[in-house]
Formats: structure tokens, C-alpha cells, sequence
């Protein structure tokens, strides 16, 4: 019993640090400090679910770069190397699905890890676009398509700043660097945090309701 009670401690400990450190970022949203404190605070939190240790890299950039990006909805978020999809399925249950269940057959075609800046609208951005056109386009911006790794630590990340998570009204996103039996997957969330994934879009097709998000390694 004593266990169990010190285990909801800490864990009510570590959720009453990132909702400070949640604040602060919002009130400091170009801080570097703070925005590294909040994802040492979200991975101490979410880490714990699973019994992993998430370490998190210094932020390298300066306001600066945070406000260039934040202009263009973008984000910058740390995603660790050692996090599956397997192990966020079990830090945010509320997703379930196959993608993030054990045995699951997502093939990451993009693997990227420490710090990412990536396309954080709401609503998916580059609607109306096929495949070949949205890799195309990341191409010429010396960018990669998001891997569905990628994506749900962004629409996590969303839901705590925002209150939304990605693409959880009509829209969907092309993830380029995650595929299932060799398609690009797409997918969105539920306003209740479900996650929907699927890999049945032709590379030709497109739709307004269907774009793509990118993501890139941050180098100091």
C-alpha cells in the first residue's frame, strides 16, 4: 500500500510541475528555458506512465528562431529516440488503435530524434495536394514528411498548448515518413484524443480536406 501511495504522489507531483511549466511556456512562448523545461517536465510525466527515462536535450536555438517559426505555425517539440509507438499507446491510452498496439505494422521511414521544428496547425496544412506534390514541395524546402511518430507527439504536445489536437475536425494528414505495406499513412485525432490511422489514400488523390505536415531536425 505504501507503494501504491507513493507512486500517485510522484505522480501528482510531476503533473503539477508541467502544468507550471505549461504556464510559463504560454506566457513565454519564445523562451528557449522555458520551452525546454516544458518537454524535461512532459517526458518526466508521460515517462513515468511506462517506467522509462526520457532524456531531454538543452533547446539550441535562440527567441529568435522560436518567433520565426511560431509566425509560419510552426513548432518546435523534442521527440526522443527511445519513445515507440508502442509506448506512447500506453502513455495516452485515450488514442487506442492498431498503430500504437503491439505487433503494430507502421514502417518509419523517417526516424529523427531530439529537437524538430514542424508544421503545427490545427487543420492539416498543404490541403488539396497528392503525394508526389507534398513530398515535392518538402524537398524544395530541404524538408522530410512526418512520421506518425512525429505527429503524435505533436498533437499531444497541441492538446496541452492549445486545447485542439491535429486535424480533430474534417481533416486529414499525409505522414510521408511513416507507411504500412509500403503506403503513406494518414491519420487524425478525435476531439476525445482518439487516433485514426489509415494507409488507403492513392498517391494521385486529393482532396480539401487532405494535406500533409513536414518536419525538420533543428541544428544549433
Amino acid at each position: 500500500m505504501s507503494d501504491q501511495i507513493e507512486r500517485e504522489r510522484a505522480s501528482e507531483q510531476t503533473l503539477s510541475l508541467l502544468e507550471e511549466a505549461t504556464r510559463e511556456h504560454k506566457n513565454n512562448p519564445d523562451d528557449p528555458k522555458r520551452l525546454t523545461d516544458l518537454y524535461i517536465t512532459f517526458w518526466a510525466k508521460y515517462g513515468q506512465i511506462i517506467g522509462k527515462i526520457c532524456t531531454v536535450d538543452t533547446y539550441p536555438l535562440g527567441s529568435r528562431e522560436i518567433r520565426e517559426g511560431i509566425k509560419k505555425e510552426q513548432r518546435d517539440i523534442f521527440k526522443p529516440a527511445n519513445v515507440s509507438l508502442v509506448d506512447l499507446g500506453r502513455m495516452f491510452p485515450k488514442m487506442g488503435g492498431w498503430a500504437v498496439a503491439e505487433g503494430n505494422s507502421v514502417v518509419d521511414t523517417i526516424n529523427n530524434s531530439g529537437w524538430l521544428r514542424i508544421e503545427a496547425s490545427v487543420d492539416a496544412p498543404n490541403r488539396n495536394t497528392t503525394q508526389g506534390q507534398l513530398e515535392e514541395k518538402f524537398r524544395k524546402e530541404r524538408k522530410q514528411g512526418q512520421s506518425l511518430r512525429t505527429y503524435i507527439i505533436g498533437g499531444q504536445t497541441s492538446k496541452l498548448l492549445t486545447d485542439k489536437y491535429f486535424d480533430q475536425g474534417i481533416n486529414w494528414s499525409r505522414l510521408p515518413g511513416s507507411c504500412r505495406g509500403g503506403r503513406v499513412l494518414d491519420s487524425r485525432f478525435h476531439s476525445v484524443g482518439s487516433l485514426y490511422v489509415y494507409s488507403h489514400l492513392h498517391p494521385g488523390y486529393r482532396h480539401e480536406f487532405i494535406g500533409g505536415r513536414s518536419e525538420e531536425v533543428i541544428k544549433p
